[in-house]
This record gives structure tokens, sequence and C-alpha cells, in this order.
């Protein structure tokens, strides 16, 4: 984990107390008997002028027009060693524009409530914001085998990281 001046390429795990923050934290507490502080998950894209911006899904789709300020309380970690940054963020960046996957984080709420063999359900070319960040980091050179990377959770990423 990093402290202090956050650097481009930084992973950023937020914690938010809105109901879409609160419901993921209980959607992991009920999936895995174990909370999270963190719902949010975002890349430091840039830092102009003594300000970093970020490059997330959020609900209005994914941007990277918000300063690291404005995701609430944060923690940052570095991405793991030998992580391709460049590319990490040329993936992320692509990604600008699209839409945020309100089908995924309903899959997401299925998978909780169902046996693993039930089906997830998710529409192409759109994102929640933990599988962005697996994602980039994938294309940057950093692979994990996730069961599926594009219901990945804000905590499961933040544990995979942290603990190796």
């Amino acid at each position: 984990m990093s402290a202090g001046i956050p650097q481009v390429g930084d992973i950023v795990f937020a914690t938010s107390n809105g109901i879409m923050g609160r419901a993921i934290r209980l959607g992991e507490r009920l999936r895995w008997h174990r909370g999270s502080i963190y719902n949010h998950a975002a890349i430091v894209s840039e830092v102009r002028d003594g300000v970093a911006y970020v490059v997330q899904a959020e609900p209005r789709g994914v941007t990277r027009d918000k300063t690291l300020a404005s995701v609430g309380e944060y923690t940052l970690v570095a991405p793991p060693a030998g992580t391709d940054t460049a590319k990490m963020l040329a993936f992320a960046t692509a990604q600008v524009g699209k839409r945020y996957s309100f089908l995924s984080i309903l899959s997401i709420v299925v998978d909780i409530l169902t046996p693993n063999w039930f089906p997830a359900v998710r529409r192409a070319d759109t994102w929640i914001c933990s599988a962005l960040v697996a994602e980039s980091l994938r294309s940057g050179g950093w692979l994990h085998n996730w069961g599926d990377v594009y219901i990945v959770t804000p905590a499961q990423l933040f544990q995979c990281l942290v603990t190796g």
C-alpha cells in the first residue's frame, strides 16, 4: 500500500456511504461472510499540478475527469511489480465512454444468492469498477486466475493485490 503522493498507475480502493456503496459491502458480507470497507476501485490516470485524476467505472459510465478527492475515503495500492502501467492505463483510458454495467451488478447479486452453477448475465462493452481495474491490470501484464474477471468485487481485488 502506498501513502502520501499518488502516482500514475496507483490502484485506488475507496469507501462511500451511498446506497450503492452500502449495497456492495452488504453483498460481500452475505457471500463471503466477511465485510470490506471498500466498495469502489479506480486507477490514478494523471497527476496534474498536484491534483490526481482517476479513470473509473461509475454509474454514468467509464470516466477520467474526476479527481481522486471525489471518490471518498481511499487507500492507494501500487500496481504489482512487473506491471506495465503504460499498457494498463492505455487499456483503461480506451474504455472511457463505455457504459456502466448495471446488469453485471444484478448478475453479482444473483451470484451471491444462487449456487455457483447458475448462469451470469452481462452486456458487452460495459464495466463495473473492479472489473475495469482487474482487466486493466491484466493488460499491463499482471495475471491472476479469476473465475470471472467481470464479477470481481473491490474487496476481492484488494485482498488479492495486498496479500498476493
